[in-house]
């Protein structure tokens, strides 16, 4: 008995220890105006040993903390965060006053600002409109979201990179966007971000918006912001998925059978004999599209996520992995991503805080060729005969062209099931497919590291000083492995051969910025931001192959394992370093939230340009007039508000090599010296300098209007004209100067365009719906070329290089070119009468069956000269449609 209650007597008295070490607050937490409770407000209990919890409570609250409790930390969406010293209250009371939403602040560019007073034309996608969306790479995640962007997938392989064009194409040079990730300016593409990592994307597209950016704004900037951790406790989030791809379609071809036929015809139609006596032997034949697609490609992916933090620090960590297979070349076609992330804050003190944000990723791929008129397996496979089987027969092996003099070929290509076909009736690049694919083993990886290191110090009340350093160290390549083989007479390879090739890349920015607000009788509003930043980017290259290997194995394949010296070849280099220092600052002002205005100034210097025009200046200036603030605008549930903006400014395009201001002299150059005329290798001058080369212009106007209607509607109208001066071309010189012309700044370009987005949003008893759309027009305008021929050539196909695009005064850029079609001939008698002004037949030499074509030029004859522009590549109209719905948890 006494030693039951001696256990009684410790649990009391530990219970009791417990109790008293806790204490009970209650009160209420209302809105500062109205006085409404506010239901699902948040509590950070902050403990004198500087830890804490975070507690959610309703508007009448009930709190039991630690007995060591110092202060409450009260924070609620939309509301400013309210900090209260305990003191020994047990009754505190607080009222939140409104602030401004998380949700409604906006990248701008070396800080935020809330959309109420953005001036110019920017748009957001939130992280959390990504997170149920299956997507590879962060460039899918803008696609159909925004108007006035559009993003075309490079190819269907596995990983592709995407084209991205801001308000259409600015320059012949390049008109890439400039990607910016926590505050680092990215270069080679973005494939490193694991897309379930990220904040918010913003997409800078109006040169006002993008001057901040300077030289390098003028095709637009795309922010990219990664998540950060907010105190509490720790989230674990696990996220995973795995589907199948398929193709979607097969383009409708001939069979053995129809491809007989038509083969027939044309040797009747020819006047020569029959090739197929008996075209229905061949039947259906071999369907090579369905020879090369993979029909059950797997994509998958798994991401884990760990955050949280307490009022001194907060953290975000992620790691994924992410792998996708090729529709196209089964086994040949692969793309793999390892992704890992940590974001952290450090409160220091009142003043002082400081953070890192570094990520790591690893990529590695493997791919075929993609679709072109050549070497590639679709293009293969739409353009091989369907006589041809995939597997050739015992007999077949016993003849040409599997066999010479009656010995097999060794180097057929074959798997398990046989020696691949061979096909007697087209040659060059028309090839087994399959065949084709199987001797391919490559491989091309990735590692990248980007990292941030900031600081930020407040001075006094709202003067914050800040610096960041920003590093992008990535290294790549790749390397490959041919066996020996034999596809047809054109399409061989008597020994084996491997090649690699590794390069390195460095960039580091430094960004240093000085900002302040300050508030005039509560009405005027004020915010400096000025800044420097300097960056530099340098790397290096290695590549080599090599001929003969004594293995069949890819495994085996390197290039000091090959055997063959004389084959050898070794090339390397050092990237010429690229740098650009800045100086930069902003002005924004905000009359009583109705009159609001921004101001920028930017100056660059670019190591690309000569000391002539080292450096560039780049100014904008955008005015916003938020209506629905005016005392006289009616109060209604029609038009909720209504916002006018804008903008002029202007942008840079330092896109030039960075010796191309200069004269240079190239290697490898082949001359005959001396009495015998010996071969002997030299130099020679390749290029004239232009010491006045400098940046590409991008001048934009902007007109815009942002309106909330009927409380769950908004609609966005954009005007722009965009003109592009300066460009770069190289006008032509006399030939006997005997090198490349100097690039000079020369040619013109206009865009005129109008973006139209449009969304709703609303919640029915849990149900929520959101339906976005948008519409974007835009017509593009070669204005100057600056040579006397007033284009320049583009593309080319084939063997004999057709021109099939050109660049041209007056018509869009890139335009198609080609003849224009009037149809087919049928017989002689149209042959005849297709005659020009003169009567005089156009196209003589045309036989029934051949394409007719019109004398575009009105010169009375058919010649070189009536290729005409025949299409435009760039879409004139643009849209985008997405629906988000979700009940209870549940989500479409």
């Amino acid at each position: 008995m006494e030693k039951k209650y001696l256990l009684t007597l410790l649990a009391v008295l530990i219970w009791s220890g417990f109790a008293f070490s806790q204490k009970t607050i209650t009160g209420k937490v209302t809105d500062a105006t109205t006085g409404e409770a506010l239901i699902g407000a948040s509590v950070f209990v902050k403990t004198s040993e500087d830890g804490g919890t975070m507690t959610n409570i309703d508007g009448n609250y009930s709190l039991t903390v630690p007995e060591n409790a110092t202060t409450l930390s009260f924070t609620y969406t939309g509301y400013a965060d309210e900090d209260i010293q305990i003191n020994g209250q047990k009754v505190i009371n607080v009222q939140m006053k409104e602030g401004i939403k998380t949700d409604e602040l906006i990248v701008v560019g070396y800080g935020v600002q809330d959309k109420a007073s953005v001036t110019g034309s920017i748009t957001q996608v939130k992280g959390e409109d990504l997170e149920d969306m299956q997507i590879g790479r962060v460039e899918q995640a803008l696609q159909g979201r925004t108007s006035g962007v559009r993003i075309t997938q490079g190819s269907g392989a596995p990983g592709a990179g995407s084209v991205i064009r801001i308000r259409g194409t600015s320059s012949i040079n390049g008109s890439n966007p400039l990607f910016v990730v926590d505050g680092v300016v990215i270069g080679g593409g973005i494939d490193f971000l694991n897309p379930n990592d990220i904040e918010s994307i913003e997409v800078l597209k109006d040169a006002a918006s993008a001057a901040i950016y300077g030289a390098r704004g003028a095709n637009g900037v795309i922010i990219v912001t990664t998540k950060s951790g907010k105190k509490g406790s720790s989230i674990v989030n696990y996220n995973a998925y795995y589907g199948i791809q398929s193709p979607w379609k097969k383009l409708p071809l001939l069979n053995g059978r129809e491809y007989a036929i038509i083969q027939n015809e044309m040797a009747a139609a020819a006047g020569q004999s029959l090739r197929f006596p008996n075209p229905d032997q061949y039947g259906e034949g071999t369907d090579w599209q369905d020879e090369v697609f993979n029909y059950n490609a797997p994509i998958k992916s798994n991401e884990l996520s760990i955050s949280g933090g307490s009022d001194k620090m907060t953290y975000y960590s992620s790691v994924s992995y992410f792998q996708q297979e090729g529709i196209v070349a089964q086994g040949k076609s692969s793309y793999e991503r390892l992704s890992a992330r940590l974001n952290t804050e450090s409160q220091v003190n009142d003043n002082l805080k400081f953070g890192i944000n570094f990520a790591y990723t690893h990529n590695e791929s493997r791919g075929v060729a993609d679709n072109t008129e050549f070497g590639s397996p679709l293009g293969r496979a739409l353009n091989i005969d369907p006589i041809t089987s995939l597997y050739a027969t015992e007999a077949d092996l016993l003849n040409a062209p599997y066999s010479v003099n009656g010995e097999q070929r060794p180097d057929l290509v074959q798997d398990e099931n046989g020696v691949y076909g061979i096909s007697p009736y087209v040659t060059s690049e028309i090839v087994n497919p399959v065949a084709a694919s199987e001797i391919i083993h490559n491989k091309g990886w990735a590692d990248k590291f980007v990292s941030t290191i900031y600081g930020e110090y407040e001075l006094m009340k709202d003067l914050k000083v800040r610096s960041s350093f920003g590093a992008d160290f990535a290294f790549w390549g790749g390397n490959g492995f041919t066996p020996a083989y034999y596809l047809n007479t054109t399409n061989l390879q008597d020994t084996n051969s491997v090649y690699v090739n590794i390069n390195q890349g460095f960039t580091w920015i430094w960004d240093n910025t000085i900002s302040y607000k300050f508030d005039i009788q509560d009405k005027h509003r004020f915010t400096a931001l000025v800044g420097h930043s300097a960056q530099t980017t340098n790397g290096n290259y290695l590549n080599g192959s090599k001929r003969d290997i004594p293995s069949t194995d890819p495994a085996d394949a390197t290039i000091d394992y090959a055997r063959n010296e004389d084959s050898e070849q070794v090339g390397g280099g050092i990237w010429e370093r690229y740098a650009i220092e800045s100086y930069f600052s902003r002005l924004t002002y905000n009359y009583d939230g109705k009159y609001l205005l921004t101001a920028i100034m930017r100056a660059d210097a670019s190591s690309n340009f000569g000391t002539n025009y080292r450096w560039g200046y780049f100014p904008s200036v955008s005015v916003g007039w938020n209506a629905h603030e005016e005392d006289f605008w009616p109060q209604n549930d029609m038009v909720n508000s209504a916002k006018i903006r804008g903008g002029w400014g202007r942008n840079g395009n330092d896109a030039a090599s960075s010796l191309e201001y200069v004269s240079t002299i190239s290697g490898n150059q082949s001359y005959t010296f001396g009495s015998g005329e010996r071969l002997t290798n030299g130099t020679a001058p390749s290029q004239i300098s232009n010491p006045d080369l400098r940046w590409e212009t991008v001048e934009q106007i902007n007109i815009g209007i942002d309106l909330s209607l009927f409380k769950n509607y908004t609609l966005t109208l954009d005007y722009f004209i965009q003109n592009t001066y300066d460009m770069k071309t190289r006008p032509p010189l006399p030939a006997y100067i005997g090198n490349n012309s100097p690039t000079a700044n020369v040619g013109d370009m206009k865009n005129v365009g109008l973006d139209i987005e449009a969304g709703y949003s609303k919640d029915f008893n849990g149900f929520n719906v959101s339906v976005n759309g948008n519409v974007s027009y835009i017509k593009n305008e070669v204005v100057k070329i600056g040579n006397d021929a007033g284009f320049v050539s583009g593309a080319r196909w084939g063997t004999q290089g057709i021109e099939i695009t050109r660049i041209t005064e007056g018509l869009p850029i890139g335009h198609l070119y080609g003849y224009v079609s009037d149809g087919v001939f049928q017989n002689q008698a149209e042959i005849a009468a297709h005659t020009g002004s003169d009567g005089t037949p156009l196209q003589p030499n045309a036989v029934p069956g051949d394409l007719k074509f019109g004398d575009a030029n009105g010169e009375g004859v058919f010649k070189e000269d009536d290729r005409t522009m025949i299409g435009d590549p760039t879409p004139t109209w643009t849209y985008g449609f997405t629906i988000d719905l979700a009940y209870k948890g549940i989500d479409l």
